[in-house]
Formats: structure tokens, sequence, C-alpha cells
């Protein structure tokens, strides 16, 4: 049976009367996608697309729409969603063996969610990178895992950090060697720690690694060829990361701050993963707990910082629209309130701040693809394309908030290989 599913699977696909939405901002109704193997071999209206059928697996729509697979920019598998520091520490010291369960799981709620692409943010060990590797050899059912790998200032004995950094380092000496190590243990990005954060001693406007750290770190990164991009909140940290050459900022929360800095992410083409829904959950989640009187079960001094970081990043949104600034989708999924499975509140979260649903999906398909320099592969739907694919049972661009009910997402096809298939179960909402 299991040799049947295999050919099956690998079979070439034909996907017709079809809204399509290709992640270009172009819609074409009554619409045909093709793919031979794992490649898109004709997307476009069914009146210019004439393939034969035989020997292909021939599936009607009905009206359905497809779309790119998702891409989400900034996950951490690791992450389970809990909200109090002791849960968090104690996931962070289990043995490698249960924490490789949970990335695995999350790793399949994730792409039963749709996404068939993820940049996972660090995981303790580093066992990211070989969940990478699993799923690439089809041994786990997921999304393409990029993993990231992070270098941070030199810490005390024991402290632990949701990255999973071992790359911590003092002197630009160190960070390079440091990002070197990452990269020959199978990093495909080094995330530079530009500022402190939400959680920890450090807040979202102190200082970590230096400029010269950052660049050492960075210029190392695309000698070997691979991407980098930098944890950054204050606006102050964000330069110096845009200074010391980074491609892409994580969370930047007061970027509105800076005019020049917005000024030279726009020139330069700078991906700013915005995570709008981190602390926008967060704060709901402590404004439901006032109103009844109880705690959100966040630490005092999260819920502190959090009261003052949503509406920055509803300004630095807005800036980055009006500037040009590529705003790739990015979830946080696994940080607390938001566990893996629920990335597609992210775009929701950008209509709720003033882009078009249209713009929102673009940040999900062709924009986070350009930021991981993979767009000639994934993030549209065109020929010669990897076969990365989803079909909505209703219309995202009427209301964005249907891709969040996993019931809607009624196939995902990655690499040409259905992986999810709830056209049994599929209903409109």
């Amino acid at each position: 049976e299991e040799e049947e599913e295999e050919e099956y699977l690998q079979m070439s696909l034909i996907l017709k009367n079809s809204n399509l939405i290709d992640g270009t901002g172009r819609v074409v109704p009554d619409a045909v996608v093709a793919t031979a193997g794992s490649k898109i071999v004709a997307a476009g209206p069914a009146a210019e697309v004439h393939l034969p059928e035989d020997g292909a697996e021939v599936i009607d729509l009905h009206g359905m729409t497809i779309m790119p697979g998702l891409i989400d920019l900034h996950v951490h598998l690791h992450g389970q969603g809990e909200a109090d520091e002791v849960t968090r520490m104690r996931l962070l010291t289990e043995t490698d063996a249960y924490q490789a369960v949970i990335l695995a799981e999350n790793a399949r709620r994730t792409i039963e969610a749709g996404f068939t692409t993820i940049r996972d943010m660090g995981a303790p060990k580093d066992i990211n990178i070989d969940l990478s590797r699993a799923v690439r050899d089809g041994i786990l059912k997921g999304p393409r895992i990029i993993p990231v790998c992070t270098i941070d200032m030199t810490k005390l004995p024991g402290a632990f950090d949701v990255h999973g950094t071992r790359g911590n380092v003092t002197g630009p000496v160190e960070a390079r060697r440091a990002a070197r190590e990452k990269i020959a243990a199978g990093a495909e990005v080094i995330h530079v720690k530009a500022t402190g954060a939400l959680y920890g001693k450090f807040g979202p406007h102190t200082l970590i690694l230096s400029v010269e750290e950052m660049q050492a770190a960075i210029e190392e990164a695309h000698k070997l060829g691979k991407l980098s991009t930098a944890h950054a909140c204050g606006a102050a940290g964000m330069k110096n990361a845009v200074i010391a050459g980074v491609q892409c900022i994580e969370h930047g929360q007061w970027l509105y701050a800076d005019d020049e800095l917005v000024q030279m992410m726009a020139e330069r083409r700078v991906g700013w993963v915005p995570t709008l829904m981190n602390n926008f959950v967060k704060l709901a989640k402590l404004r439901e707990a006032e109103a009844i009187g109880t705690k959100s079960g966040l630490a005092d001094y999260v819920e502190k910082r959090v009261v003052h970081m949503v509406e920055p990043h509803r300004r630095s949104f807005e800036r980055a629209m009006e500037a040009g600034v590529p705003a790739p989708i990015g979830s946080d999924c696994g940080a607390p309130f938001t566990p893996n499975g629920t990335n597609a509140l992210e775009l929701e979260m950008y209509v709720k701040y003033g882009a078009t649903p249209m713009q929102a999906i673009e940040a999900a398909t062709r924009v986070a693809a350009e930021t991981l320099q993979i767009d000639d592969q994934i993030g549209t739907i065109a020929p010669g394309k990897e076969a990365d694919l989803i079909v909505v049972s209703d219309d995202p661009l009427r209301d964005i908030r249907i891709l969040q009910n996993h019931e809607n997402i009624c196939l995902v096809i990655k690499g040409g290989k259905i992986l999810v298939d709830r056209r049994n179960s599929a209903h409109p909402s």
C-alpha cells in the first residue's frame, strides 16, 4: 500500500475550475494549474491551457481558490505557546529526544495550516538543523525548513536562550568564528542579536552586539553563500544592524522612530519581519485577565513591556508600508499564546493594520520568497517553479480570516506531492 501511495503522490496533477491567486497580485478566474513531478508546468486561464489528461490526476476544484504555499519567516518549532517562564525553561532543558519530538509535531501542525516553507529561528542544541534534513529526506511530514542559528553576546554559565544559542561571542574575531561553526553545522541563516527583547534581563532598547561584531558574523555568512538577519526591537539597534550589512530585521517595533533608518531599509531592500500578532495577542490576553481579575500567566515585567510595544508596532507597520520597506510575513509562532499552526493570524494582522488582503497574501508568498532569495523557486505560481500550492475552499481576498481555519485549507501540495487532503470535509466559512 505504501508503494502505491508513493506512486500516486508522484503523479502529475491537473487542478482545474479554480480561482487562481498567483502571488504576483494577479487573480485568474476559471484557471488551470498543472504539475509534473515536483514542478509547475502550466498555470493560467482554462481557455489558454491545453494539456493531455492521460496519466494525470485531474481534480475539479469547483471554483475553489489556488494559491502559492504560504511562507512564514519567523517560527519557533520548539515552542509550545506556553506563557509562564517556568514551563518555558523546563522545555528548554528537556532531553534532545523529547525536544525533537516537539519540533516534529509542530512541523506537522504547520504544514497542516498551509505553510509549505518556514524559517525556524533556532532550537536548543540546533535541533532545527537535523529536523530540516529529516523533512527534506522525506522522513518527516512538514514544510521546507530554513534553519537559523544565532550569534549572541557571551552569557553567564547556565543561561538558556529560546534561540538555542551556542555561538556566544565577545569581539569580532569570535563572531566570525561562531558564524563559521554554525554554517558548518548546517545553518542557512545567521541571526545576530542587535538588541534585547520582550523577555529576559535586557529590554528591547538595550544594545547587545556591536556593529563590528555583527558585521564580522554577517560578512562571514554572506561570503559562504548564506543569509543574515537581526533580532532588533529598538531603532538604534536596528540601524546598527543595517549599517553592519544585515539583509533582514526581526520584530523592529520602533522602526517608525527613525526616518533615516526607514529610508535606508527601503533603499537597500532590507526585509522587515514585524511579527505583529505576537505582542497583539499577548496584550489581548492581558486585558482579558485584567477584566476578570486574574493573571495572564506572563511575568510582571513582560506585561509591562507588552503594554508599551503594540502601538509603536502599528505605527511602524504604517510607516514601512508608506516607504516601501519589504515586509514578509513572520508569525513568531511558538511564542506565548501563539502555538504553532496559528501562523495565518499574522495575515489578518497585516490587514488590521492597513494592508489589503492581496498585500498580505503577497507578503506570505512572493515577498517572503524574495527575502529568502529563492523567489526563482517558490513564492509564485508559474511554470518551472516548485509545485508548492494550497487550495482554499473560499476566497481569502473577501475575508483573509478564512486561512486560519484549517478545514478551509482543502489541499496542501509541496513539491508536487499532496501532503494534506481535506476535500471531503471542506466547507466555506
